[in-house]
């Protein structure tokens, strides 16, 4: 069951899946403005990584394997999380008869338009950069992990499809509004507690960001409260803390998830770490001390350059502001600042937080660099979010 090919429709469907991908490359450019030639890079770059899961996954333990072979059996009752995906992936087997590549395949696709979004944003907050600069940027499309985890059958893909569109769509509110809602919809079917964080952060960024008038705002605020403590209930519930009464059962929460998947290599005890050192660990590690393989040495190479690019511009913070518009610098800072202390806290295995970070990596690479523009006495963009 788990094989690419075996029949002449699953060979069929491949080709036309894969070409699929190559004209979603040439279409995209009215939409994202990347350059053909990048973004068919950018699709043999995601594409080689996905063969490469696919043949990694055939041996080792990944949760791709158990996607496609319960989607055989789904009987189709959606729910959210994890139950998303399997009917996500139902519809692909038993639906259109996909094998597990042609599953892939499609998968694949997702997270191709999520870095394509990502690439545009880049793009855009570079473009009045240094050559330098805009030449370092592109080392950060073509990390490794983002297109490793985002090319398989799972929540990576889904998620971050919906991050590379909701940081594309917060350079531009006003006219790629659609893309925030189909963001909040992609992160809502496999990780509900991030739709609650992504819902809170979009509430603040409205408020703190608008010119409006005091009764608007008021308004607005009206209407954002609810909507953010539906979110922050959802999100609970589907954590298991849905009958969580104070701040202790939360903070007990946080503890006992601390220790979970402490056994093997790719953990470390973050419990007893203070709650810096926890941020730190889990964006910047594993480092090379940590690593103690192939796949931990190149991860660890893909931390430092993000941490090169984090010194970087926490030195140029007083000489360079962003040039970002006043909702997608708060947007940004909520949602990365909200989703890195939430899962920095509940997430022990430096294996999941490669994953996990995926949702927020995009935003806060594009942060940084407009932050970085090769330039002093940069203002912000004044544009309002209305």
């Amino acid at each position: 069951m788990l094989v690419f090919a075996d029949t002449a429709w699953h060979v069929i469907s491949a080709f036309f899946i894969f070409f699929a991908g190559v004209f979603v490359a040439f279409a995209q450019r009215r939409i994202f403005q990347v350059s053909n030639g990048r973004a068919i890079s950018l699709y043999l770059w995601h594409s080689f990584f996905c063969i490469f899961y696919i043949w990694y996954s055939l041996d080792n333990v990944a949760d791709s394997r158990l996607y496609y072979l319960n989607s055989l059996e789904y009987e189709f009752d959606f729910s959210f999380g994890t139950s998303g995906i399997y009917f996500i992936t139902a519809l692909l087997s038993q639906g259109l008869g996909f094998s597990y590549g042609n599953a892939f395949l499609v998968f694949n696709i997702f997270g191709y338009i999520g870095l394509l979004a990502f690439a545009s944003g880049v793009q855009e907050v570079t473009r009045n950069s240094s050559r330098y600069i805009r030449n370092f940027s592109v080392f950060f499309l073509y990390l490794p992990g983002l297109s490793f985890w985002s090319s398989a059958i799972g929540k990576d893909a889904l998620t971050f499809m919906a991050a590379g569109l909701v940081t594309w769509a917060a350079l531009d509110p006003g006219r790629r509004f659609p893309a925030i809602g189909l963001g909040a919809v992609l992160f809502l079917i496999p990780r509900p507690h991030m739709a609650g964080i992504f819902l809170i952060a979009l509430c603040l960024a409205l408020l703190v960001s608008s010119q409006m008038g005091a009764i608007k705002k008021l308004l607005l605020l009206l209407a954002a409260i609810p909507l953010s403590v539906a979110g922050v209930q959802f999100g609970l519930s589907y954590a298991g803390l849905g009958d969580a009464t104070g701040v202790a059962d939360i903070t007990n929460y946080f503890e006992e998830r601390q220790g979970y998947n402490l056994e093997g290599g790719s953990s470390v005890d973050i419990a007893g770490m203070s709650p810096p050192m926890r941020l730190f660990t889990y964006l910047f590690r594993p480092l090379f001390f940590d690593a103690n393989s192939l796949l931990s040495f190149a991860v660890s190479l893909e931390n430092l350059l993000l941490l090169l690019l984090f010194l970087v511009v926490a030195f140029r913070l007083k000489r360079t502001r962003s040039n970002l518009n006043r909702f997608a610098f708060a947007f940004y800072i909520f949602f990365v600042l909200g989703a890195w202390f939430v899962l920095a806290n509940t997430t022990a295995n430096l294996g999941i937080a490669i994953r996990q970070k995926t949702m927020f990596l995009p935003m806060l690479i594009v942060l940084l660099f407009s932050i970085w523009r090769g330039g002093s006495n940069h203002s912000r963009n004044s544009e309002s979010v209305h």
